[in-house]
C-alpha cells in the first residue's frame, strides 16, 4: 500500500517501466509508430546520459581540485589526474598529438571545432596508445608475481583443490613457454579435450548466467520492485 501512498514513487515507476516496455517491444516486433517513439526515447536516454556524464566530470574535478588545493593526503594523484584529464580534453577537442608517416610525432590544430568521429580515432587513439597501453601492460605483468604467491599459499595448504589448480596452472604455462610440449599426442589431445569440454561448458554457463541476471533484474525494474533511478 505504500507503493501507491507515494505518488513521486508511483509516477516514476510508470514511466521507467512503459519506457522500458515501448523500448522492449520495439526490439522484438517492428511498428511504424512505436520505433518512433522508442528511438526518441533512447535519443532522450543519450542525451541524459551526456549530462550525466559532464556533470560527473565537473564534480570528480572539483573534488580532486579542493583536495589539490588543500594539499590533503595523497594530493600528487589528483593533480596528476586533473593533468591528464585536461591533456585528453585538450587533444580531443583543440589540439593533440600524431604521428607522421615517417614515425615522427608532431602537434596537428583540429580547428573550427572538429571533433575527432570517435574515440579510437587519432589524436586520442595516439595517447592511448603512447601511454595507457604501456601502463596497462606494466599491471598485467605485476600479475605474474601475485600468481606466484597465489600458488606458494596453494600449495602451503596442500589441499587436493590447490593442487588441481597448479597443476593444471603447471601444464598451460609450460604449452605457453615451450610449445613443442603441447605437440605431444596425449597432452595435446588432454588439452584439446578440456577446451572443447570443460573450458567451453563452463564459458557458456557463465554467459546463460549472466544473462538470466539481466533478464531478471530487468523484469523487476520494469515491475517497479527495484528502482535505481530513485536509488533504492
Amino acid at each position: 500500500m505504500s507503493f501507491f501512498r507515494d505518488p513521486k514513487r508511483l509516477i516514476a515507476t510508470i514511466i521507467a517501466g512503459v519506457a522500458g516496455l515501448i523500448v522492449l517491444v520495439d526490439f522484438a516486433v517492428s511498428v511504424p509508430d512505436i520505433d518512433q517513439i522508442a528511438l526518441m526515447l533512447i535519443n532522450w536516454a543519450a542525451l541524459l546520459a551526456a549530462f550525466a556524464l559532464v556533470v560527473g566530470l565537473l564534480s570528480i574535478s572539483a573534488s580532486h581540485f579542493n583536495r589539490v588545493w588543500q594539499r590533503q593526503a595523497d594530493w600528487g594523484y589528483s593533480l596528476i589526474l586533473l593533468v591528464s584529464m585536461l591533456i585528453v580534453i585538450i587533444s580531443g577537442t583543440i589540439a593533440g598529438v600524431g604521428l607522421d608517416e615517417d614515425g615522427t610525432w608532431t602537434w596537428t590544430v583540429l580547428g573550427q571545432g572538429q571533433f575527432p568521429p570517435t574515440l579510437i580515432d587519432p589524436p586520442i587513439q595516439t595517447l592511448f596508445t603512447a601511454i595507457y597501453q604501456p601502463l596497462a601492460a606494466s599491471f598485467l605483468a605485476l600479475l605474474a608475481f601475485f600468481s606466484l604467491s597465489a600458488a606458494l599459499r596453494a600449495l602451503q595448504r596442500r589441499t587436493t583443490d590447490a593442487l588441481v589448480i597448479i597443476g593444471v596452472a603447471l601444464v598451460v604455462l609450460t604449452i605457453a613457454a615451450v610449445p613443442e610440449v603441447g605437440e605431444l599426442p596425449v597432452l595435446r589431445d588432454s588439452v584439446q579435450w578440456i577446451e572443447n569440454f570443460v573450458v567451453l561448458a563452463g564459458a557458456r554457463g557463465l554467459l546463460i548466467g549472466v544473462a538470466l541476471g539481466a533478464l531478471v533484474a530487468g523484469v523487476r525494474i520494469l515491475l517497479g520492485f527495484d528502482q535505481p533511478y530513485l536509488d533504492r
